[in-house]
């Protein structure tokens, strides 16, 4: 299953995800994914040739006063 091309969206499934970009291969698909949920607060990774949702990362990202106040 590995081959093909996959579709990262950002935001909800269930509401109106915003198209990213495609990626060929699920491995690859996967590591953008990862790597575009550490900048966005959420991220799903859709099969267009089955129109299924594969997997998806929901982040919540700290806000900017937590980490000062933390000292972080």
């Amino acid at each position: 299953m590995d081959e093909g091309t996959f579709d990262i969206f950002s935001g909800a499934p269930e509401e109106n995800g915003l198209w990213v970009e495609a990626v060929e291969g699920l491995s690859k698909a996967q590591r953008r994914m990862g790597q575009i949920a550490a900048e966005r607060p959420g991220v799903f990774l859709f099969d267009g040739n089955n129109r299924s949702i594969l997997s998806q990362i929901q982040t919540i990202k700290e806000p900017a006063w937590r980490s000062r106040f933390l000292g972080r």
